[in-house]
């Protein structure tokens, strides 16, 4: 019976050490320090990163907020000055006026067109 208790210790006590060992050598050896650096550094850049994605988000956000009231602005302006428009003009005068005209500049390509250019050498 004593040897059969001996045995069951001695299992037991190989089962603990080996337990004891496996513990210690992880959190004592450099590579296991090394590791809980690393991924401690891991972690932390991990949180930076979903920070900096909300901030960009949030930065887009309010971007497109700030261009859609633009927009509206701009179309109430535009709407502002096509009906006010008639007020100040004559609808006569308004269809009279041609700012798509280039006679004033077909009129200096022919001054110019005359002239030979003077030959400086």
């Amino acid at each position: 019976m004593m040897d059969k208790d001996m045995i069951t210790y001695l299992i037991i006590g190989l089962l603990i050490g080996f337990i004891v060992s496996f513990v210690s050598t992880n959190l004592i050896s450099p590579k296991a320090r090394k590791y809980a650096k690393v991924k401690q550094e891991l972690d932390q850049t991990k949180d930076e990163l979903i920070a900096q994605k909300q901030m960009i988000a949030k930065h887009f956000s309010h971007s497109a907020e700030i261009l859609d009231n633009m927009a509206k602005d701009f179309r109430r302006l535009y709407q502002h000055m096509a009906e006010n428009s008639s007020q100040f003009m004559d609808s006569d005068k308004v269809h009279s006026l041609d700012f798509d005209s280039n006679s004033d500049l077909d009129e200096k390509k022919e001054i110019t067109l005359d002239k030979q250019p003077r030959d400086y050498s």
